[in-house]
């Protein structure tokens, strides 16, 4: 293995780095309020200005669970209401935060809860078995949640207009993904127990989903994004009038992230009601911008150096407008970020221990042709230490090809933990943005359809072919790496090029299309009409896609990482595979974490995870 590095980046190093989930500010804007995983549990923390990080959440596990998650808590000046990962929701006083109230049972899903103007409701999305819908309860606790909304298969993103007397939200049904066709809904309550005495359809088609609807602090607008052509709108719609407005039209660049989980933020209204506040996603990058209601322009505003950021949230103080976000940058991960009339400053920081940030290697975007002369976008890490290309050509770095998941879905253009971890210790990375992958325009997100195990495979393919052209990384010495749906375009790739990778290393991956069509969770249950086709019509090409039934083709080193209680992709898929080609003499490793899902949280088996990983490596690239 290459040297180019005497610090390697250490697994306790990587376990320590928080995750945060999303950020909020107090209406007055002096206080944080945050979402970070500890130890694998959702934390709910605090933080004034001038002090030291809060615990409100004690020992609870702050997490929504509806489908994926996301959705945790909302707050405003009557309180604060978070899901918990029993099913129920809380709430606390934020002037006696030590006091967690139970406000509905440990019953099905919930997420995404919303608090009324005055604090007494609050409504949400909740999961019961099969059945999604919006629930509405009294925050006292004293009562029993009371069903809202039911009907659509998903709902999403409820949120209240300041009278209380409306509320708006997003659904969308079967076989749709949210991106693709989801509907901003908008109704009225009445009742001295709430109750929705009219709904009404705003937005949002096949190929148009809406999303994000949030009313102005004033009560005249609704605001909502909307899919527009290639890229995204922004759109007002006037209560009064009934009318909707195009307050920013598409342009280069996406408003929204494809929804893969609840409570998702791109935007924030100001609290005069003159601007909102917008990211724009752009080739793995995030941009800020202010837009003005009466001009309808828009200026930028400098983030450096964040170069990825999430979950907008807007107060005010004293001095003007406060911002909050998640950002990253492209040597330190994310952090929780605060934009005032003072500037931006990074208000909870999330350090490397013990890790010089020049020692963190940059990710430069790499261009390149695909078949059909289709430009296609990828990312590379160069080996901690150098910077491409100073090493010499005649020894270019072994390296780690990593594909996303999804598929719909992309890596963006800053700092990685896997890439932290395998260029500190001598390897390159690259990470590939196929055709499918979201923040390029909606025809290349589009590219995918029914093409899935084709169109990825071969950007795969000709991604690795550039690199080694350019002299980036040592043909003799490249491994493909993929979790979920990068698992299965991995497996594919191996089939396909037998011997061009020499291992392989796939998480929780897609190995079996028949299966997963018949068996996979609600939200992705119809997925595959996008991805594949019609299961019922086109079985074949399940058949023909699923690595599973095309084993014989591999040849080379493979290592299985699972979690037991994996509800996505069942583990008996990982399972088949290691036994055969652990048949046919082909090495193989398999290791099954107890109690991980979908992905790895516990600190103890992420450590396993990269520690085998890396002996994985050392035995197969000697």
């Amino acid at each position: 293995m290459d040297k180019n590095t005497s610090s390697p980046t250490r697994l306790e190093t990587l376990n320590q780095i928080k995750r945060f989930n999303d950020v909020r500010l107090s209406p007055d804007g002096r206080s944080l309020y945050w979402l970070e995983s500890i130890s694998g549990r959702g934390s709910l923390m605090r933080m004034d200005a001038d002090s030291e990080p809060q615990l409100l959440s004690a020992e609870q596990d702050v997490r929504g669970n509806v489908g994926y998650g996301g959705g945790e808590f909302d707050l405003n000046p009557a309180g604060l209401a978070f899901a918990d990962s029993s099913g129920g929701l809380f709430g606390l006083n934020l002037q006696d935060p030590q006091h967690i109230r139970p406000i509905t049972p440990a019953w099905g899903g919930s997420a995404a809860p919303a608090l009324s103007p005055h604090g007494d409701w609050v409504l949400y999305v909740y999961q019961q078995d099969e059945t999604n819908g919006l629930a509405i309860c009294r925050t006292h606790g004293l009562t029993w949640p009371a069903q809202l909304a039911l009907g659509a298969d998903f709902y999403m993103q409820p949120a209240w207009h300041p009278s209380g007397e409306m509320i708006a939200w997003v659904e969308w049904n079967h076989p749709d993904m949210p991106w693709d066709a989801s509907s901003v809904k908008l109704g009225k309550l009445g009742g001295m127990q709430l109750r929705l005495l009219e709904e009404h359809w705003l937005d949002g088609d096949a190929g148009a989903a809406a999303s994000q609807p949030r009313f102005s602090p004033d009560g005249k607008w609704l605001s909502y994004i909307r899919r527009e052509g290639n890229w995204d709108s922004l759109v007002l719609y006037n209560l009064k009038k009934r009318q909707q407005r195009v307050l920013l039209p598409e342009a280069e660049g996406h408003l929204v992230q494809p929804a893969w989980v609840q409570g998702m933020r791109s935007y924030a209204w100001s609290p005069d009601s003159h601007s909102i506040y917008h990211f724009l996603y752009f080739h793995g990058s995030t941009s800020l911008w202010q837009l003005n209601l009466r001009s309808g322009k828009s200026r930028q505003i400098a983030i450096d150096p964040v170069c990825w950021a999430e979950q907008l949230d807007c107060a005010t103080d004293k001095d003007g407008d406060v911002l909050a976000f998640l950002g990253s940058g492209a040597r330190a991960p994310k952090q929780i970020w605060r934009l005032n009339a003072h500037g931006l400053t990074c208000a909870v920081t999330n350090h490397l221990a013990g890790v010089p940030p020049e020692t963190i290697s940059l990710p430069q975007e790499i261009c390149f042709k695909s078949t059909d002369d289709a430009e296609v976008y990828g990312i590379y890490y160069p080996p901690a230490g150098t910077e491409q290309p100073a090493f010499p050509p005649a020894f270019p770095p072994a390296l780690i090809l990593d594909i996303h998941g999804g598929p719909t879905g992309a890596d963006p253009l800053c700092f990685s933990n896997d890439a932290a971890y395998f260029t500190s210790r001598g390897y390159a990375y690259a990470r590939v943005n196929y055709r499918g992958s979201s923040g390029y325009g909606y025809s290349y997100q589009e590219a995918l359809k029914h093409s899935w195990g084709i169109v990825d495979v071969d950007d795969t393919l000709y991604f690795a072919q550039a690199l080694v052209q350019r002299k980036l990384a040592d043909p003799q010495r490249l491994v493909i790496k993929g979790s979920s749906a990068g698992g299965f375009t991995a497996l594919n790739v191996l089939i396909q090029k037998p011997g061009l990778f020499k291992a392989a290393i796939c998480s929780y991956a897609v190995g079996d299309l028949v299966d997963d069509a018949q068996h996979t969770h609600k939200f992705e249950r119809f997925y595959h009409r996008f991805l594949t086709g019609d299961f019922e019509k086109e079985t074949q090409r399940f058949v023909d896609r699923s690595p599973i039934f095309h084993i014989d083709g591999i040849q080379d080193p493979v290592a299985l990482f699972h979690g037991d209680s994996d509800r996505v992709v069942a583990p008996s898929q990982s399972v088949q595979i290691y036994e055969q080609l652990t048949q046919r003499g082909i090495p193989c490793t398999l290791k099954i974490y107890e109690g991980e899902g979908h992905g790895f949280r516990q600190p103890k088996n992420l450590s396993d995870y990269y520690q085998r990983m890396q002996e994985f490596l050392q035995e197969h690239l000697r």
